[in-house]
């Protein structure tokens, strides 16, 4: 006598197992997504800080080294107070620009800063500062933030010529 075979269709443990894997294939594509949006995002925040970086490099190449009305003077000068008035490179120092402006004239989000730093370097050993005004050789920082974050920074030495 033949017995019949089992023709019936999946069992309870193979759909559960198939209902497992399915459920995990989906979170795997969902943490996927999710991670692939925000590694477009910094990638987006760390180009717009390059952009700020390469801009305001930019303006420092096109200012005169020293300040034609008051050549050794370092720092903004009497008449000077804001960055409007910035005439040459040493004018820069402690200025900090939120939501800084480019030099076509766009302006950045409020949760951007442009921070210079500029000071006399010592002509043997540049990384180390020197009294203001003293050399002829100056190191210019550009730091750029976003929401408090530092994105990109670059560090210039220029010689200190009329």
């Amino acid at each position: 006598m033949a017995s019949r075979a089992h023709t019936a269709g999946f069992t309870y443990v193979e759909v559960l197992l198939a209902a497992a894997l399915l459920a995990m294939t989906t979170a795997t594509i969902g943490y996927a997504l999710g991670h692939a949006r925000d590694l477009g995002d910094q990638q987006a925040v760390a180009a717009q800080g390059r952009y700020l970086l390469h801009d305001g490099l930019a303006w420092l190449q096109t200012l005169p080294r020293e300040d034609a009305k008051e050549p050794g003077g370092f720092g903004m000068e009497a008449d000077e107070s804001a960055l409007a008035d910035v005439d040459d490179v040493d004018d820069l120092a402690g200025i900090v620009e939120t939501g800084p402006v480019d030099r076509l004239g766009n302006v950045a989000e409020a949760d951007w800063t442009r921070t210079w730093t500029v000071s006399s370097a010592n002509l043997t050993t540049p990384t180390t500062d020197a009294a203001r005004g003293s050399t002829p050789l100056l190191r210019v920082s550009l730091v750029v933030h976003c929401r408090g974050r530092e994105i990109t920074r670059e560090t210039l030495l220029l010689s200190r010529t009329p």
